[in-house]
């Protein structure tokens, strides 16, 4: 019982010592913070050219009312290329003559961050809030690394550390002022040797390292270099929306990051989010900003000269189309200087038709189109000085597969350059039913397309901004300050296709690349199968795009009235009973399918012997092609499951069989020096489809089918119409006569 009262008396003595203890430094506290003055923060960096990077970090620091002075500006850079060597020691003796002021502060922290590859997210008190709590008896301190650079021989030189990363990193480091000028001046230094190095030597100085407090940020609690460590790092956001990088390795969340080396693409994805850049409940910081351009504010006189570079460099498919989604911009001709490379002799003709039409509307032009020895990479670059001596603002490359719908793009990204301070853009293109675009939002390790977190968000609109990306292709505006920049960029890599060379250039020279989805803008013309189709000789070879390019070669194949005769209130006409009378293809669908026939050439002989056939025989034969002879029976079976069969369960209901079947698809030509008709009889068929091809009382006379059971005629000589009725059993037909020039049917017979 003593011996429990005893050990209780100490527990409580115990207890009075520490409420005592702590109560004195509590004091203590009170003490000095009515003593001891906030230090004076200067962040600083240097930059001999502003660029991208250096916009981009003071936009960064405004956000948080962070005020950055910047050194060198101006200035010649005689440090080397850092990108592929060591150097940098320009920017040692630039800071230290800078910094020269400040050297007897001992109430000022020194913040220096690189200029071109640094984000910052979060104010400075935050900032300083950890620096004090985290590292309460360092006077200076740097980021650090995986990486002993540029020397790894001096790994073992290293203190030991128990968590973290090990190794120096001279792109941020936060200190007192005469610490940091003690650091900047303790040794020389020329202008390419490595600054890195620089302070590596001053750090492992294990007296240098303790008189001055030098330390690492290991953990990565403020300084977040991205090099090496790229699968730590997340995006995450707070409660309220807003973006911050997050270090999963160690559990924190830093807020000055930076990305050297191949971790650039990795910043540049956190910069579209970080800093209040997008956030996940208000979205685009940015977007809707007008308050530098509003071209409705402007007189078409004052707009931008652009010049347009169309670049058709491969076999595309409906380049029709996309001229008329050129033409149809709206934009001034006037202020538009044209440049236009063809080398696809599948589209000379239509490029020599959109020429003779439009080319005086524009301010001027300059025409390649033809197959000649000027490859894609030079017309590029030729197009590039093309619109430099133009004294154009902006350039706009356009490729044949860029179909633009939205007729206000061009005027969309020239005040987004402006608005934004963007200088190379494009707008997000997609082919359709498809996830391929015209942009890349990651790369992988070999350079090529990898796809980032945020793809499928940007790309299903779920996202909505303006974002840096590493790659973009099929439609970029240059502004003209960028285009005085370009030292050859589509040959900068020869290995490469030109797209691909261009920004890698770009990335590698720090020329930000941009994609914008927030309009709906147009698509992207799926052409990967198209050259086979081109070299198969044939005519016409947008015919077989309907699996790659449906919703272009519906709209130029299809009637235009089809869907409103689909429509179920809608009466389709019985011209005889159980005959049905319907818009199918458009003319030029009929016309084009001719053309493809007659160049064949290959037309049956009428009779019946058929080598096509099963068995050789064909019981009422005709002159005819088939359609698999063309090697369109996939495209044309596809195309009646598709469009006639919906038709069919609309007029004869209760019937379904998907997919349709048949194995007798053709073209039936009439001539009166041919065969000018056909017997009576039944098709060999459950259903069958007859379309006109052309018109009665222009290419040929007569014609006509009649239902004999019915002794019902039907006049068929509506182009693009197609009569479906029943096979077999009930509907004996034949063909009457063609009594002058050629007549053309489509016939298919269908679920024999």
């Amino acid at each position: 019982m003593q011996r429990m009262q005893c050990c209780r008396s100490l527990f409580l003595l115990s207890i009075s010592v520490l409420l005592l203890y702590f109560g004195r430094i509590t004091a203590a506290s009170e003490k000095n913070e009515n003593t001891v003055k906030t230090p004076k923060v200067r962040v600083v960096t240097i930059a001999t050219e502003e660029t991208d990077g250096l916009k981009r970090l003071l936009k960064s620091a405004e956000r948080f009312d962070i005020r950055v002075e910047v050194f060198g500006l101006g200035q010649e850079w005689k440090g080397g290329d850092t990108r592929i060597e060591q150097g940098g020691g320009q920017k040692i003796r630039i800071l230290r003559e800078a910094l020269k002021a400040y050297k007897d502060e001992e109430n000022t922290i020194i913040m220096f961050v690189d200029a071109y590859d640094v984000i910052f997210n979060e104010k400075i008190d935050v900032i300083l809030q950890r620096f004090g709590e985290h590292f309460p008896d360092t006077r200076v301190l740097f980021g650090a690394e995986p990486f002993c650079w540029p020397d790894e021989n001096l790994a073992p030189d290293y203190p030991l550390i128990e968590f973290g990363k090990r190794y120096l990193n001279s792109g941020m480091f936060m200190g007192y002022a005469p610490e940091i000028y003690k650091i900047l001046t303790v040794n020389e230094i020329g202008d390419k040797d490595d600054d890195q190095l620089y302070y590596t030597m001053i750090y492992l100085d294990q007296k240098l390292r303790k008189d001055l407090k030098l330390s690492l940020d290991s953990m990565s609690r403020i300084f977040q270099n991205l090099n090496g460590v790229v699968e730590d790092i997340e995006l995450q956001f707070d409660d309220d929306g807003t973006a911050t990088a997050f270090n999963a390795a160690y559990n924190t969340h830093p807020v000055v990051i930076h990305g050297n080396g191949a971790s650039k693409i990795l910043l540049n994805y956190l910069g579209n989010y970080i800093a209040h850049q997008w956030s996940a409940t208000t979205g685009c910081f940015d977007c809707g900003d007008k308050s530098h351009l509003d071209l409705k504010d402007l007189k078409e006189d004052d707009y931008p000269m652009v010049s347009v570079g169309i670049f058709i460099a491969k076999p595309i498919p409906f380049i029709e189309e996309f001229l008329n989604g050129f033409e149809n911009l709206d934009y001034p001709k006037k202020k538009m200087a044209l440049y236009i490379y063809n080398s696809q002799s599948h589209s000379i003709k239509i490029v020599s038709e959109f020429i003779k039409t439009h080319s005086t509307d524009y301010y001027t032009k300059k025409v390649i189109n033809f197959v000649a020895e000027m490859g894609e990479r030079q017309g590029r670059e030729e197009f590039i000085n093309f619109a430099i001596k133009q004294n154009s603002k902006y350039a706009f490359l356009l490729d044949g597969d860029a179909l633009l719908h939205n007729k206000n793009t061009l005027k969309d990204l020239i005040e987004k350059s402006v608005n934004y301070d963007i200088g190379i853009i494009a707008p997000l293109l997609r082919q359709k039913g498809k996830l391929f675009t015209n942009f890349w939002g990651a790369l992988s390790k070999s350079g090529y397309y990898e796809r980032s977190e945020d793809y499928m968000g940007i790309i299903d609109e779920k996202r909505i901004g303006h974002w840096n990306a590493p790659f973009i292709t099929a439609a970029i505006l240059i502004r003209d300050d960028k285009l005085r920049q370009f030292k050859k960029p589509f040959s900068y890599n020869m290995n490469i296709d030109p797209d691909m060379s261009f920004c890698q250039w770009a990335r590698e020279f720090g020329h930000f690349l941009y994609v914008t989805n927030e309009e709906k803008y147009g698509q992207l013309i799926v052409s990967d199968e198209f050259p086979d189709t081109v070299q198969n000789d044939v005519l016409h070879p947008e015919m077989w795009e309907i699996f790659d390019n449906r919703d272009l070669w519906e709209a130029r194949y299809v009637h235009p009235e089809y869907y409103k005769h689909l429509e179920p209130e809608f009466d389709v006409e019985q011209a005889c009973p159980d005959v049905y009378d319907f818009p199918l293809m458009s003319e030029r669908y009929c016309k084009e399918i001719i053309g493809e026939m007659e160049h064949f050439g290959k037309w049956s002989d009428g009779t019946n012997k058929d080598n096509r056939l099963t068995g050789g025989y064909e019981n009422v034969p005709t002159r005819d092609i088939h359609m698999n002879q063309i090697g369109y029976e996939r495209q044309w079976l596809y195309f009646m499951d598709e469009f006639v069969r919906p038709m069919q369960e609309k007029v004869f209901t209760g019937y379904y069989k998907k997919p349709v079947e048949s194995y007798m698809m053709f073209v039936v030509r009439y001539r009166p020096d041919e065969q000018s008709f056909l017997r009576p009889h039944q098709d060999a068929s459950t259903f069958s489809i007859d379309i006109a091809l052309n018109k009665k009382g222009v290419d040929y006379e007569g014609g006509g089918v009649r239902y004999t059971r019915y002794n019902c005629t039907v006049p068929a000589d509506q182009v693009g119409y197609s009569m479906m009725f029943p096979g077999r059993l009930t509907h004996t037909h034949e063909g009457l006569p063609t009594t002058s020039g050629t007549r053309y049917i489509l016939v298919s017979f269908i679920n024999p």
